[in-house]
């Protein structure tokens, strides 16, 4: 019985490391997203023939 809790327990360990570092890269990424996103956003409020 021990041994199962053992197992449980690393079991939630590494997938608490490995949801950790989805979250990390996540976070890390979203000035790129947020910029990306004005970018498209700007480029789709200028006229079509105005490409400056």
């Amino acid at each position: 019985m021990d041994d199962l809790f053992l197992g449980l327990a690393a079991l939630f360990s590494v997938g608490m490391m490995v949801l950790m570092i989805k979250y990390a890269k996540f976070i890390h990424n979203q000035p790129k997203i947020e910029e990306k996103r004005r970018q498209d956003a700007n480029e789709e409020k200028s006229p079509p023939g105005d490409n400056s």
